[in-house]
């Protein structure tokens, strides 16, 4: 199912430093590049300059070894500043990391510049897309429709990729293939908003109904992200109608097992609206073709990963799985915090365990999660990421110093369960209570199916081989009358169904609830996880990471510091 990415992305391999970056990455002249002309007088050329602006939807910019881990599309550098997992590892590794998750925001930080960079990169490569095809047109007229195709393709890439910047940094410059100013101003959060929506919805109407290959993009996908991008700028009515075209085209639904949205066997599923495509094994350099930027976010030690340590769940998310007699959450206001041992009388949800690894449960087809797996030993907690680790039976990277750490397990960029959350969270706010409430049920009846198992990775919830555990998660049965209520169930949900995924800052900025969450959350925490003591207070300052002052010194004061640093 990957071959198109698997093969073809050899070709950027193939092009030299077509799209290589230096300090200024904008306006300066690739090195060893193939003249335009050239790519613009084959379908070959155009297709190239397309799967180059697709390649930085992994975060790449031309060699891993030049980058950092920022740019992966997990986000998880930054979200590492929420309450759903730590910085981990131990002590004295990874600090740059630890600044953030302590709100110890820098612009001199480096992980942010790289971000920056690698969101620029793929900005400069979906313009390129754009100006080659149209070039290509130009010089085949009979080549139109194909020409348009790639044009929809790179301008919703485009507008992915602001969009992607736009979330960590909300006040950015915006770049189209005409700009010849590379040194162009930031400009207002709800500006870039409506610069993405309107290149989504110059997009749309040229995309095909279905997408060419796995991994690409067509009408729903694109459909789907512009409803997202008008969440995001607060307009409820037009996210929803936009949902609904997703929800009604019936093109897509909930896996009935949830750990088949993390699996290789199962990559680009029916629950899935667009994942980026991995491949190992393909003669690509150091894993390239892999999620590499994700590869510090696995066990440590005697497990069977071996590096690296980093991304350690909370106590507090593993608190936030308990629930009550009904199988519902339960509040984590005013707990005291514990961990949360195997075989403990606490009634949880089995997304817990398919989240996140904890001692004597069984790791996917790794047996049982140990101790020893822990770097650290318990600096920032004793639960170890799981959700996008591979198992025994998924291809790993072949004679690469990374090894065991890589696989060609996708990333979900977007499933359609946090679509249908996302809708729900409009249907709240424009008054459909009980919609909201069947669609927030519908993701709570597929999270009882199955749980992590001994015998195979997936078995029902309630298989008696399962002694480690004691699950339970209902459905809202009583009907939802209060939209502050309602509203806060959803929320919850989307804590839970999509923890550890990439979105949890994001939302809690986008809500306002930085503050109401994180404060409490930091307060539970460091009675645990000593270093949480010296963390700053969140503050209306952190809505946004810092720009970096890289970038700013190199507009020559074209761009303009976030509020606050």
């Amino acid at each position: 199912m990957k071959k198109y990415f698997k093969i073809t992305l050899m070709t950027v391999f193939l092009m030299g430093g077509l799209f290589a970056c230096k300090d200024s990455f904008l306006d300066t002249p690739p090195q060893a590049a193939l003249a335009g002309e050239t790519l613009a007088s084959s379908r070959n050329g155009v297709d190239a300059t397309l799967i180059a602006a697709y390649k930085s939807l992994l975060g790449w910019t031309g060699n891993w070894s030049n980058s950092s881990w920022a740019p992966s599309p997990s986000h998880w550098i930054f979200d590492v500043a929420s309450d759903e997992y730590h910085k981990g590892s131990e002590p004295g590794d990874g600090d740059i990391f630890l600044q953030i998750e302590l709100f110890e925001w820098s612009p001199d930080n480096g992980e942010f510049r790289s971000k920056w960079i690698a969101g620029y990169e793929g900005i400069v490569r979906a313009n390129s897309a754009i100006r080659t095809a149209k070039a290509y047109a130009a010089y085949d007229p009979n080549e139109q429709a194909y020409a348009d195709q790639v044009v929809a393709e790179a301008t919703f890439l485009r507008g992915y990729f602001h969009f992607d910047l736009y979330k960590v940094f909300k006040k950015i410059p915006y770049y189209v293939e005409t700009d010849v100013d590379f040194k162009k101003a930031n400009i207002a959060p709800s500006e870039v908003l409506a610069n993405v929506i309107s290149d989504f919805d110059a997009a749309i109407p040229k995309l095909p109904e279905t997408r060419a290959q796995v991994g690409r993009i067509d009408k729903m996908v694109a459909t789907a992200f512009r409803g997202k991008a008008k969440l995001y700028a607060g307009d409820y009515s037009g996210a929803l109608a936009d949902f609904n075209t997703v929800i009604n085209s019936g093109r897509y639904e909930l896996n009935y097992d949830f750990h088949a949205n993390f699996q290789v066997a199962t990559d680009n599923s029916k629950e899935s609206i667009l994942q980026v495509q991995a491949s190992v094994n393909d003669g690509a350099p150091d894993g390239d073709n892999a999620i590499f930027g994700d590869r510090l976010a696995l066990p440590h030690g005697s497990s069977p990963y071996g590096c690296c340590g980093f991304k350690n769940a909370t106590y507090d998310l593993a608190y936030a799985f308990r629930t009550d007699a009904d199988g519902l959450p339960k509040s984590n206001d005013g707990v005291d915090l514990a961990r949360i041992v195997a075989g403990a009388d606490t009634q949880l949800d089995p997304r817990i365990d398919w989240t996140m690894g904890r001692t004597g449960v069984p790791y996917l087809d790794w047996g049982l999660h140990q101790d020893g797996w822990i770097r650290g030993q318990g600096y920032q907690g004793w639960y170890s990421p799981k959700k996008n680790a591979h198992g025994k039976g998924d291809a790993s990277l072949a004679g690469s110093w990374a090894g065991a750490q890589l696989s060609n397990l996708n990333y979900n960029l977007m499933r359609y369960a946090d679509l249908l959350l996302m809708a729900a969270e409009c249907e709240v706010q424009v008054g459909s209570l009980e919609k909201a409430r069947e669609y927030v049920n519908m993701i709570r009846e597929r999270a009882g199916h199955t749980a992590q198992g001994a015998s195979s990775i997936s078995v029902p919830a309630d298989s008696p081989e399962i002694t480690w555990a004691k699950y339970k998660v209902g459905k809202y049965t009583t009907p939802w009358n209060n939209k502050a209520a309602a509203l806060e169930a959803v929320k919850l949900e989307r804590h839970l169904e999509l923890a550890m995924e990439g979105h949890r800052l994001y939302d809690l900025q986008r809500w306002g609830d930085l503050e109401k969450v994180l404060i409490p959350y930091i307060a539970r925490e460091k009675k645990l996880v000593n270093i949480m003591n010296s963390s700053a207070t969140p503050s209306a300052k952190h809505y946004a990471f810092p720009i970096p002052t890289s970038e700013i010194d190199r507009s020559n004061g074209a761009l303009k510091q976030n509020d606050g640093y």
